[in-house]
């Protein structure tokens, strides 16, 4: 494990990696951590959000900064407020989406890093399609397994 860098970002510095509809902020991948996290921001539009999906390698957690997202972690449904926390441990299958009427965002950590891998991998495409996607996220050990929670009844 390398050593993490000193860091410091003002308001909208940082990476900004599109990834499908949603704007994710670096706010520091696993080269600034010494290999220990990747944290970033993610501005999400009202009604999107990633499809169900399992990580294999890491944990996540999420933090509410604006709006409120509904999460499902292991068939639970749950609304989260601004403010609210909301862990998903590996393995676990979880989702989240934008319930709001107003963009939200979050601020989201995962342990160990990785993520920024298919995030920088996807954006890099013009458009990336749904196999496109599974590929890049499947090389770190994140399987998609369904429709997005915003077209679940």
């Amino acid at each position: 494990m390398s050593e993490a860098k000193a860091r410091v970002l003002q308001p909208g510095e940082g990476e900004m990696i599109r990834v499908v509809t949603d704007t994710v902020r670096v706010l520091a991948d696993g080269a600034a951590t010494g290999g220990r996290l990747f944290i970033f921001e993610e501005t999400c539009q009202p009604g999107h959000g990633p499809p169900p999906h399992r990580h294999g390698i890491d944990d996540e957690y999420f933090f509410v900064l604006e709006g409120e997202f509904t999460f499902m972690i292991n068939g639970t449904r749950v609304v989260a407020p601004t403010g609210a926390f909301v862990a998903a441990p590996k393995g676990s299958q979880h989702t989240f989406t934008n319930s709001g009427t107003i963009t939200g965002r979050l601020l989201i950590v995962t342990t160990p890093p990785g993520l920024e891998s298919p995030f920088r991998e996807t954006a890099a495409l013009h458009e990336p399609t749904p196999e496109h996607l599974a590929a890049a996220f499947a090389k770190f050990a994140v399987r998609f397994e369904g429709p997005p929670l915003s077209a679940v009844q």
